[in-house]
């Protein structure tokens, strides 16, 4: 089995060297290169092209932090996986190390088995989230899950421009052959988007429809109108 290529970038040395010397021990890495910054660990991927990064996400510039690394990182070297490794379960900072392009999102506190095995499966491509966070990440892909059907009932219920015209003028009483005159379109036209109004809406009949109307504010009732008066 070919052995993975880490490239460990933190700004923390004792940090950083106690664990280049785990995973130098480790049979299955085969090299650990270091880096103190994100400038630097853009250009010592880009010169040893590892195949894992292990990104501490407040490592200092120049050149940005980690987060920045990783985004130039993955943009430049595909081949090349960033995992962050930090101690911050921030939510936010998951989100965005993903969206930079992270492949993995790992505590500090995670075990030397644990971190083997998350390198081996990042280095063949899978995402890997530490479980403390993983289960944060499923609520959110959920809760985007729920909203996006929301809004895509939301666009399916909408009426058009030309819907709502018409929907005023049944709530005033005008009949599909004047509502056809008014807007210089055909009598056929009119029912089939008066089909369309009744099946968005969920009505049964033109009736309901021009109630609906009123409901909403679209018109106002004759009642209404005469109390005015």
């Amino acid at each position: 089995m070919e052995k993975i290529k880490v490239l460990l970038a933190d700004d923390k040395e004792l940090f950083r060297e106690g664990l280049a010397n785990l995973l130098e021990s480790q049979s299955q890495i085969g090299m650990v290169c270091q880096c103190d910054n994100g400038l630097k660990a853009v250009k010592k991927a880009k010169e040893t092209e590892p195949d894992v990064v292990l990104m501490d996400i407040h490592i200092p510039g120049p050149g940005g932090d980690g987060l920045e690394a990783t985004q130039c990182i993955n943009e430049s070297l595909p081949n090349t996986k960033v995992a962050i490794l930090t101690d911050s379960e921030d939510e936010e900072k998951l989100f965005s190390a993903l969206k930079a392009g992270a492949k993995g999102y790992l505590l500090k506190n995670i075990g030397v088995d644990d971190l083997m095995k998350s390198i081996d499966l990042i280095a063949k491509g899978e995402v890997i989230v530490s479980p403390p966070l993983s289960e944060k990440l499923l609520n959110e892909f959920a809760s985007m899950k729920v909203e996006k059907e929301a809004r895509k009932a939301e666009s399916k219920n909408r009426l058009s421009n030309r819907e709502t015209q018409i929907l005023k003028l049944v709530a005033q009483g005008a009949t599909n052959k004047e509502i056809a005159e008014r807007l210089i379109v055909a009598e056929n036209t009119v029912k089939v988007h008066m089909k369309n109004i009744l099946e968005k809406l969920q009505l049964r009949n033109k009736q309901h429809a021009a109630a609906y109307a009123v409901q909403q504010g679209l018109v106002i009732s004759t009642e209404d109108t005469q109390r005015r008066s």
